[in-house]
C-alpha cells in the first residue's frame, strides 16, 4: 500500500517538474511587452514604473545571471484508499539549490518530511564531464552515492535559473496585483492563469510519465490529461533590484484531477483504489543573484 502511495508521490513530483521547467507553446515563449500594454501594467504600477516594465526587466536580468541560490518548498497531502483501508501521507519537501551558469554546475540538498513515516534526505550535484559536452551527476539517495552521465537537458530540471526563466515565460500575459514584502523588501506581485490545455501540452512534451514508469500509449496519455483545470501562478519582482525573487503556484485541484485520471486510465490493475490530493503547493524564493556561495563536490561522491 505504501509503495503504491509513494509511487504516486513520485509521479506528482515529476509532473510538477515538467510544468515548472518548461514545455511547448506560447506559454514558454519570451515576448517583448509594450510599456503601455494594459495586460501587463495596470493600476498604480504605471506611476511607480514609468519607464520600465518590472517583470519584463526581471526576465532579461534572469537570462544573464551567472549564479544564484534558491529555496523551494513543496507541500503535498495525499490519501490512498483500497479495500476499506485508507492511508494518508502529508509531505513537505524542502530543496536548497545553488546554481552556476558558466560552466553549468549545481547543488541540491533535499529533505522530504513525511511526518510519522519519517524523512528522506537526498543530495545532488552536477558538473561538466571531461568530454566537455555532457555532465556528471552525483546523487546520494539516503543510502549510497550514485553517479551518472547526463546531457544539459536533464540538468535543466535542477537549474533554478532555468526554472525561473521558463516559469516566467511570456511576460505579456501577466497582471499586476500590487506590492508585497518578500524577504523584508518591497516587491511587485504579478499573476497569470495557466489553462488546463497549456498544462496538457507541457506534460505531453515531458518525460514525466515515462520516468515514473507509466508507459501509456500516446492516445491514452493524451486522454488522461483531458479536462484539467487551470492554475494561477504568481511572480514577485524586487522593487529595487528588479530580480524575480519569488514564485508560487497552488496545483491542488489540477493534481487531484490528474491522479484521478491516471487511476482510471490504468483500468483493472487500479480497480477499487481511490486517490485524493488535498494539498499540492510549491513556493520558490531566490536570492544571492550573481553572488552565490561556491561549493565543492564531496570526494565520497566521486569515489
Amino acid at each position: 500500500m505504501k509503495r503504491r502511495c509513494l509511487t504516486f508521490v513520485l509521479t506528482a513530483m515529476l509532473t510538477l517538474s515538467a510544468v515548472v521547467c518548461g514545455g511547448p507553446g506560447d506559454r514558454f515563449v519570451v515576448k517583448a511587452a509594450s510599456q503601455n500594454d494594459a495586460s501587463v501594467l495596470t493600476g498604480d504600477e504605471t506611476t511607480v514604473q514609468a519607464e520600465i516594465n518590472p517583470i519584463e526587466e526581471a526576465l532579461k536580468k534572469m537570462q544573464s545571471v551567472n549564479s544564484m541560490e534558491a529555496q523551494m518548498v513543496m507541500d503535498m497531502d495525499i490519501s490512498l484508499a483500497y479495500n476499506g483501508q485508507e492511508e494518508k501521507l502529508e509531505t513537505t519537501t524542502a530543496m536548497n539549490m545553488v546554481c552556476f551558469a558558466d560552466p553549468l554546475k549545481f547543488k541540491v540538498d533535499m529533505i522530504m518530511d513525511m511526518g510519522d513515516e519519517g524523512s528522506t534526505v537526498m543530495y545532488m550535484y552536477g558538473e561538466p564531464a571531461q568530454d566537455g559536452t555532457t555532465y556528471q551527476v552525483y546523487m546520494y539517495n539516503g543510502e549510497e552515492w550514485l553517479v551518472d552521465t547526463e546531457d544539459a537537458s536533464i540538468l535543466a530540471k535542477y537549474d533554478a535559473q532555468n526554472s525561473m526563466v521558463n516559469y516566467i515565460g511570456d511576460v505579456s500575459v501577466y497582471n499586476f496585483e500590487g506590492e508585497e514584502l518578500v524577504n523584508g523588501a518591497n516587491a511587485y506581485k504579478y499573476s497569470y492563469v495557466m489553462t488546463g490545455e497549456e498544462m496538457k501540452e507541457a506534460l505531453l512534451a515531458s518525460d514525466a510519465f515515462e520516468s515514473a514508469g507509466l508507459n501509456a500509449a500516446p492516445g491514452q496519455l493524451s486522454s488522461m490529461l483531458d479536462g484539467l483545470s487551470g492554475i494561477t501562478e504568481y511572480v514577485w519582482v524586487d522593487a529595487t533590484s528588479l530580480y524575480p525573487v519569488k514564485y508560487e503556484m497552488d496545483m491542488t485541484e489540477v493534481m487531484d484531477q490528474l491522479m484521478t485520471n491516471i487511476l482510471a486510465s490504468l483500468g483493472e490493475q487500479m480497480k477499487g483504489i481511490t486517490f485524493n490530493v488535498s494539498q499540492f503547493k510549491v513556493v520558490m524564493v531566490c536570492s544571492n543573484f550573481n553572488n552565490a556561495a561556491d561549493f565543492t563536490i564531496p570526494e565520497e561522491a566521486k569515489n
